[in-house]
């Protein structure tokens, strides 16, 4: 145990460092540090299997490491500048999809003040409609209900955040015990690096993803269909990425169960995106996701790969061609994931839900850290190990931020991918040697 106790030492400095101490454009030192801690992570999981860590030991823990973010600025991303702006739009009734930040105040709806202007200096997409849901934007009035202080804000916004994880931790818990999947698994999503730092520290959303997705499983888990499209609804709601995974609820369930999830669901998401339907402003929503989708390029795999295989025959990015076939085929791949293998339960649901965001994620031109964290947490029901060793891997594209440039190294992009590669073919042979079917239930 005191091995236990040096290892949580050193992992808490490791996060401290990361948190209060080293700016994003310090990648080296992020990086040794970032290792460091999933070194340390790597070897509580192994202590957490050997000595049987109990939950409230594994919860304690989580929440502990978590905390020693609690007073931190969020460090490797400056999206939460528009997570107050818009959640202060909505405190004051005004609809955030409707103009672009700087337009508030050209209207002379808004008065700059300090508080504000700080706000749409720093953030990162003032020339575009907000691209967040509706659901998304209830926590960022909630976020903002403490007044205009930066601080309290992060503070309210990182409890909300808190919150979820506990939530998470407690349905992995349950999910594990009644797949009889051993218990220590959990220690694989509660100690990740990659989940306290961008959940608890850079305060992305991606874990709420997660607790929808969790809420799915459980409640399929009890056959409840109309809790189960309450979390899947919840979690579509939250973020739009998880509509990816739509297609396995089809053969999930018996025909008359297949109608009231189906029904119940798209009530739900009626009812969560009506302030975006209602206000008339879909359209600007819309263009603002068809823009990011079509112009923002970040650690892809395949797109990056063809774009410098097409620059052999055409002279211009065809990110506006290549992003919307990737699409295309990554439609297609989701959808026969989906429809293939009629097995009706949990863990199946689970393990196609982790293929799906794989094929999704590599077929993308935007793959930002913490889009990894909902199959990471929905692939310790699988014996599939890939997000996990993706999680200590996608660090490496934070190199981007060493300079203001933020121009990608395509040697270390082809770096990260090629270990993930050499993992993934590394997991399929220890399967394969102790006769465990990478496709099929956990053994």
């Amino acid at each position: 145990m005191l091995k236990s106790y040096f290892a949580i030492f050193i992992y808490a400095l490791v996060i401290i460092g990361m948190g209060y101490f080293l700016p994003r454009s310090a990648f080296v030192p992020q990086l040794a540090l970032f290792t460091v801690g999933f070194l340390s992570y790597l070897f509580l999981v192994d202590q957490a299997k050997k000595l049987n860590y109990s939950f409230i030991w594994i919860g304690a823990l989580a929440l502990g490491l978590r905390l020693l973010l609690l007073g931190a600025e969020p460090v490797l991303s400056d999206d939460f500048y528009r997570y107050f702006f818009d959640g202060h739009l909505v405190g004051k009734g005004i609809n955030p999809y409707a103009a672009l930040p700087e337009d508030w105040f050209k209207s002379g709806v808004l008065v700059s003040n300090g508080y504000w202007q700080m706000l749409l200096d720093k953030m990162n997409s003032p020339q575009y409609f907000s691209v967040y849901p509706p659901l998304h934007q209830l926590f960022f009035w909630m976020a903002t209900w403490v007044g205009e202080d930066i601080f309290l804000n992060i503070i309210s916004l990182r409890s909300i955040v808190l919150l979820f994880e506990m939530v998470n931790l407690w349905l992995i818990k349950e999910i594990l015990s009644r797949l009889q999947i051993p218990a220590y698994k959990l220690a694989w999503y509660a100690f990740n690096p990659l989940v306290i730092i961008e959940l608890t520290g850079n305060l992305h959303f991606e874990g709420m993803v997660l607790t929808g997705l969790l809420m799915a499983l459980y409640f399929y888990c009890h056959k409840d269909e109309k809790k189960t499209a309450l979390g899947w609804s919840m979690a579509v709601g939250i973020k739009l990425s998880p509509l990816l995974t739509a297609p396995i609820w089809v053969n999930a369930w018996k025909k008359k169960n297949f109608i009231k999830f189906s029904l119940m669901t798209v009530f739900l998401l009626l009812l969560f995106f009506t302030p975006l339907l209602a206000s008339g402003q879909l359209m600007n929503f819309y263009a603002s996701f068809r823009l990011y989708q079509s112009t923002f390029e970040f650690n892809a795999s395949l797109y990056y790969l063809l774009r410098w295989f097409s620059g052999f025959f055409i002279d211009y990015n065809p990110i506006g061609t290549l992003g919307p076939s990737l699409n295309i085929l990554a439609a297609i791949s989701l959808l026969i994931i989906g429809f293939t293998n009629k097995e009706i339960n949990t863990g199946g649901l689970a393990r196609k839900i982790v293929w799906m965001y794989l094929v999704f994620l590599l077929l993308q031109t935007t793959v930002h850290p913490w889009y990894l964290i909902p199959a990471l947490g929905v692939s310790l029901f699988t014996a599939n190990y890939i997000f996990v060793g993706w999680s200590g891997l996608v660090f490496l594209s934070y190199h981007a931020y060493a300079d203001a440039s933020y121009k990608e190294n395509y040697l270390i992009v082809a770096l990260e991918y090629l270990l993930l590669l050499a993992f993934f073919l590394y997991q399929i042979k220890s399967l394969r040697k102790k006769k465990i079917p990478l496709l099929n239930r956990f053994e």
